[in-house]
């Protein structure tokens, strides 16, 4: 099997755990900050997960047009700004733009005429190994709550 395919099966099995978490919880539990110390809802942590998406669809269109250079942004001022602005938005729009980046993420990548190192670093940080350590802090929760 070819390394696209393979990056684009692992995403799909941990985008299908995700999804299928946040599906099982009611508007309200998707509101509910008590996900992290910090304050975190699901509906913030499916904007965090969508904006990193958003950022990966960026990148990888950047490398396929060669004006690809590495952000260097600071992770955590990224996250807490999308922290607080995620707070302004309602579920609906939340779960469109978390949608809509991973569709723009896959579609950039399967742009790409080679999927280089960065590539593939830019592609499973933002997608399947993002989507693992959070579908853990989910399941976490989740099994607080009795669910």
């Amino acid at each position: 099997m070819d390394l696209r395919r393979r990056l684009c099966e692992e995403e799909d099995v941990a985008w299908a755990k995700l999804c299928e978490l946040l599906d099982r919880l009611s508007p309200e539990e998707l509101e509910d900050p008590t996900l992290a110390p910090e304050g975190w809802s699901p509906k913030d942590l499916m904007f965090h997960v969508g904006g990193w998406l958003a950022d990966c669809g960026r990148q990888l269109e950047r490398m396929r047009a060669g004006t690809f250079v590495d952000p260097q942004d600071d992770t955590e001022a990224v996250n807490a700004e999308w922290f607080e602005l995620s707070k302004t938005l309602d579920l609906d729009t939340v779960r469109a733009e978390f949608v809509s980046a991973r569709t723009r993420m896959l579609h950039e990548f399967g742009e790409l005429p080679e999927v280089s190192a960065v590539a593939q670093e830019w592609f499973e940080e933002s997608g399947a190994i993002h989507y693992h350590k959070h579908i853990e802090d989910l399941e976490r929760w989740m099994s607080t709550r009795g669910r």
